[in-house]
């Protein structure tokens, strides 16, 4: 692949301006609703910010100025590690002028990251979220059997906390070539590959692109291949060929400094065909309980023409519906963050046979009732701060 300059690219004036309107835009109201000071302050006066930012980077890549320490912030999130929860360390860079940095240094970069990423490498990229990888999947299990004989599932054991920033440089030399700009990048990542910060997914998925070709070596007889950041579900006929190409991700990830977790999967999709046989004397009722070994990705179990969710996920629906319903019976008041999140978890139904999932749990009206409390919330919200005017 040609290696190109793009540094000056990087500091034109139109490209810097792009930036600081792009972060603008996404930070224009505080967590409360309220508008955002500062982002107030750099639309008013954005000729200067746009000089200011300029100098900034020029200051970045001589060494004359450093990023900003970034704001941690401890979370816990529900659906890791298989739902069972685990806490996550968020890293935010400032809004001015390190996440304006991000920015201009990305909007350059990723067209010539995208030329060599593989078409099912999701997460982060425009066109490419969890809808994309679904529809993916269910059409390799319902066209392909022979070639989702097998799957291999496995993850990348704390992707962005072990990742060097000095692997990440190696593979930003595989297309950019001024010094500029890599000394920019090294910048950039003071602080490491921040879980957070704009350029961190990006910067992972062109550090695994060689990863990926590997993976497509028709030694390995790979079929179907989906990585959703560093997660990465694998499809092939053979299952000594996916166990070879395990070991060999193995060797590759640990010359970068990476390691898979040890909860990796090599398995049969479905039943063997004396077990299917077995299967199929069975009672309707105990046939439904005994489920084939079903791929597990983006939320979802893939079953050959059929879709469920997984056991967390389902878990998570059932217990916010019965909360919704116990609270709505006795009249005590359903939160808008409550009604949000609930919508959204019904929207996961749409891409599933879910059919008696509605039957069993679902009650009439209640989409309209939630949808009624969160329209509530926002016209509460356009009536007490007033509406936002770009400058």
């Amino acid at each position: 692949m040609k290696r190109v300059r793009v540094y000056q690219q990087i500091l034109s004036e139109e490209n810097l301006r792009l930036a600081i309107q792009e972060v603008c835009r996404s930070h224009r109201r505080n967590g409360d609703h309220s508008l955002n000071k500062k982002v107030l302050e750099i639309e008013a006066n954005l000729d200067d910010y746009v000089k200011l930012l300029h100098k900034f980077i020029e200051d970045l890549v001589s060494g004359d100025a450093h990023m900003n320490k970034p704001i941690k912030r401890r979370r816990w999130d529900r659906n890791g590690d298989n739902g069972r929860g685990k806490w996550r360390d968020i890293n935010e860079p400032l809004l001015w002028p390190d996440q304006c940095v991000h920015h201009a240094v990305l909007q350059v970069m990723i067209p010539h990251i995208m030329r060599g990423m593989d078409r099912y490498c999701i997460a982060s990229v425009q066109g490419r979220g969890n809808s994309y990888g679904v529809k993916a999947l269910k059409k390799w299990m319902d066209d392909d059997p022979i070639g989702t004989k097998y799957a291999l599932e496995c993850d990348i054991y704390h992707c962005f906390e072990e990742l060097d920033p000095a692997y990440v440089i190696n593979a930003l030399k595989r297309l950019f070539k001024d010094r500029e700009t890599l000394w920019l990048c090294d910048a950039m990542m003071e602080y490491g590959v921040l879980i957070g910060a704009f350029f961190s997914a990006w910067f992972l998925h062109l550090t695994i692109q060689p990863l990926d070709l590997m993976i497509h070596d028709k030694k390995y007889g790979v079929s179907h291949y989906l990585r959703q950041m560093d997660n990465f579900t694998i499809f092939g006929s053979n299952k000594r060929k996916l166990r070879k190409l395990l070991e060999d991700m193995k060797v590759w990830l640990a010359a970068v400094g990476l390691k898979l977790k040890g909860n990796w999967q090599i398995f049969r999709v479905g039943f063997t065909p004396l077990v299917a046989k077995a299967h199929e004397m069975l009672p309707e009722k105990k046939q439904r309980h005994r489920r084939p070994r079903m791929p597990s990705a983006l939320g979802y179990r893939f079953g050959r023409g059929y879709t469920i969710l997984r056991k967390h996920n389902l878990f998570r629906l059932k217990q916010s519906l019965h909360l919704y319903y116990y609270r709505r019976d006795r009249n005590r008041v359903i939160s808008f963050k409550r009604a949000s999140g609930l919508i959204s978890r019904l929207g996961q139904l749409r891409k599933c046979n879910s059919q008696q999932i509605l039957e069993r749990y679902y009650q009439p009206k209640t989409m309209f009732d939630l949808k009624k409390v969160v329209r509530k919330e926002c016209r509460r919200l356009q009536a007490l701060y007033p509406p936002y005017v770009a400058a």
